[in-house]
């Protein structure tokens, strides 16, 4: 996904908008996959500062997650806004002398300015660490590994910490 920022770049002080959808590859993360049941919506707002292009976003779609408890996929809308800063190569220089910092600011080369790396790296901070299919979710059985939302099971789970187990036998009189 690109945007051209041709126009923009010539017109300090004006805000441009632009409504994007975009087909998303599954982006893996860590041993997880995030799928996208449909295109991604994109919302872009460009601000000209003059020297630096400032772009707010927000990024929505439909997402299928695993939860991190009992294993299922289950639906999560996602919707992350996102502020990136972006500087013409030409201009970094000049930006770095008036004593701004640039550290930030991700530097493009051209007229084009490719917004893929952000809007994933934004996906992923707009997705919870821990992904839950619900705050009810029972997991699965630590010793058979049922899925506890869907069946029950006979197994014994008394966690006894060792350091005090010789103590259970005064409680079994």
């Amino acid at each position: 996904m690109f945007v051209d920022v041709s126009e923009i770049r010539n017109s300090p002080g004006h805000r441009f908008h632009y409504d994007l959808t975009e087909e998303i590859k599954p982006v893996v993360v860590g041993n997880d996959e995030i799928r996208f049941a449909k295109p991604l919506v994109v919302n872009l707002d460009i601000l000209n500062t003059g020297k630096t292009l400032v772009f707010n976003g927000r990024i929505k779609g439909d997402t299928e997650l695993v939860c991190s408890r009992c294993l299922e996929t289950y639906p999560f809308h996602l919707d992350a806004g996102f502020t990136e800063e972006f500087c013409h190569a030409s201009d970094l220089a000049e930006l770095a002398e008036s004593g701004q910092d640039t550290e930030e600011i991700h530097v493009y080369d051209g007229n084009r300015i490719k917004l893929e790396d952000i809007i994933i790296e934004n996906i992923v901070l707009g997705i919870p660490m821990k992904s839950v299919c619900g705050e009810n979710c029972r997991g699965l059985c630590a010793v058979c590994g049922a899925n506890l939302n869907k069946e029950e099971c006979d197994c014994k789970t008394e966690d006894i910490d060792p350091r005090l187990a010789v103590l259970q036998k005064y409680f079994e009189s």
